[in-house]
């Protein structure tokens, strides 16, 4: 048994110092960094392209409804005095707004339905 520990620490001196050399070659040598850079790819995504960006359209003026004073524009409510992107409402009429930007007034209508269903009665023999 003990000529089995007197070899395993030979070994183990003989590996030791290996293991020692080994380092310090390594610490004369200067370390070689690669030369890839792993975000290369993502920088231009990560980049803002502000003279490519998307121009937003001003949104056509659509009157759905009017009801009690008030028009249905663009999803929204209005009644008189109100702001919109375009304009300021200068007065709603029953079938019509009038809609003000400077001087100019601009008039919004509402367009005739289409009939989408009719009921009539008619008598079945």
């Amino acid at each position: 048994m003990t000529a089995f520990i007197l070899a395993a620490s030979l070994m183990a001196s003989s590996i030791h110092m290996t293991i020692d050399e080994l380092l310090d070659k390594e610490q004369t040598k200067e370390l070689e960094l690669p030369k890839y850079d792993p975000f290369k790819r993502a920088k231009p995504l990560l980049v803002r392209k502000l003279s490519k960006a998307p121009v937003a359209k001003p949104r056509r003026t659509e009157l759905v409804a009017i009801l009690n004073e008030k028009a249905f524009i663009n999803g929204r409510w209005y009644q008189k005095d109100d702001e919109l992107m375009q304009g300021r409402v200068y007065k709603i009429t029953d079938e019509s707004v009038y809609i003000k930007q400077g001087k100019k007034i601009k008039i919004l209508r509402l367009k005739k339905e289409k009939r989408l269903l009719e009921i009539s009665e008619k008598d079945h023999k």
